[in-house]
């Protein structure tokens, strides 16, 4: 007599229950690394934007932290190492504070008196090490700024 080979309707139902739960488990932790990836990101590319006198008032917990800082340019601090591509120089805040930042990279043509900072980089408490700089001149921006030249027709 031949015997049924059918497995039972128990055990079939035992393994898509365990396939279900792996499943579901695998989801999970592809879920959770997606999220923990998202906020490492987040907290890695994240940067305070603060003028001067708010970074002296914040303090120690700016420290070596990433953060932007606003401010304006002293031209009689800027110092520019050529053979190195370093550059020295204070940004001021309106009330006069001063932030000695140093930059390495090549100075930009826009560097002068009262053009406006922006820096993001690293503060250790007496120096802003500057990873990025970016200037504002005020005459581009400023309506009253511009030049205006007039030409007369020859005929």
């Amino acid at each position: 007599m031949a015997q049924s080979t059918s497995i039972p309707t128990i055990q079939v139902n035992e393994r898509a229950a365990n396939k279900k739960i792996k499943f579901i488990i695998g989801g999970v932790m592809i879920a959770l690394a997606v999220i923990y990836l998202i906020y490492t990101g987040i907290q890695s590319t994240s940067a305070y934007f603060l003028t001067v006198d708010e970074l002296y008032a914040k303090g120690e917990t700016m420290q070596n932290r990433t953060v932007r800082v606003s401010g304006d340019v002293d031209a009689t601090t800027i110092d520019f190492n050529n053979r190195d591509l370093i550059l020295a120089f204070d940004v001021t805040s309106d009330t006069g504070e001063r932030l000695s930042v140093v930059f390495n990279g090549p100075k930009p043509d826009q560097m002068r008196e009262g053009a406006e900072a922006i820096l993001e980089g690293k503060y250790d408490g007496e120096t802003f090490t500057a990873q990025s700089l970016l200037l504002k001149c005020p005459s581009r921006y400023e309506e009253d700024g511009i030049e205006e030249v007039q030409v007369e027709a020859v005929r």
